[in-house]
């Protein structure tokens, strides 16, 4: 029996304990989306400071989806994509985000942006404006990532998304479609506690990607509830995008 690949995913998101006690919502947001054009996640982090930042993660979400379908028709056209590729889709998201809170104000909802997909042209693109970490874990075991500089602790402002964000404050990269197992993004309430990131990145891989996406959502989610840092007050929010093989028939 042959098999093919099959780009599949799972997340989870957990309210922090400050939040509960403060009687606010959960401020994080992922979604997934699969799609004949492409496979991909996001997560987003809104930010704390911000009265709806909320649904400014949640825009975040939809906004990337968008603006990913509509890159992969301009990549289809164009045939590969060449040196500067991102500054299109970069752009899109932030108008798309900008479209989607409205009649919001940036200045009420803004939101970090994490995300990675995978098109038909063989590569897997991660991106990461603000912080948390951004990880791609290689068949062989090597993990590659985009992370904020721990540090520089809370003396700099977090990069979010608003009017004035520029290309330059992206942090991107490509992994050629081969060589990944699966890519892992997490918002800062995980990863400021990773003493390891790539043991942890390539651990929960091996843990979690084995498991129907049901289960692996769910052992992900009772992880976040019993994170071992418990006066962490932050939301916690991780997904995945991985590739398995299935029966081809």
């Amino acid at each position: 029996m042959t098999t093919a690949t099959s780009w599949k995913s799972f997340g989870a998101s957990v309210i922090g304990p400050g939040h509960i006690s403060a009687g606010k919502p959960n401020q994080d947001a992922w979604s997934s989306f699969h799609h004949i054009w492409g496979d991909g996640i996001v997560v987003s982090d809104g930010l704390g400071s911000k009265l709806l930042s909320d649904y400014g993660s949640e825009a975040a979400c939809r906004a990337v989806e968008q603006a990913v379908r509509r890159f992969s028709v301009q990549a289809q056209n164009a045939g590969p994509v060449a040196e500067g590729q991102y500054s299109a889709l970069l752009a899109d998201i932030l108008d798309g985000w900008l479209d989607s809170i409205a009649p919001l104000g940036p200045e009420d909802s803004a939101a970090t942006c994490l995300f990675a997909f995978r098109l038909s042209d063989g590569l897997v693109r991660m991106g990461m404006l603000g912080d948390g970490c951004a990880a791609a874990v290689k068949h062989d075991g090597a993990v590659v990532s985009l992370s904020a500089d721990k540090t520089a602790g809370f003396s700099n402002m977090t990069s979010a998304l608003s009017p004035s964000t520029s290309e330059a404050s992206w942090m991107v990269l490509d992994v050629p479609e081969t060589e990944c197992k699966a890519v892992v993004l997490c918002t800062d309430g995980v990863f400021d506690d990773l003493e390891d990131v790539e043991g942890f990145m390539a651990g929960f891989v091996k843990a979690y990607c084995g498991l129907a996406r049901t289960a692996a959502a769910r052992e992900a989610h009772e992880m976040l509830e019993n994170w071992p840092v418990p006066k962490h007050d932050d939301d916690k929010t991780i997904a995945c995008l991985f590739r398995a093989e299935v029966p081809d028939e």
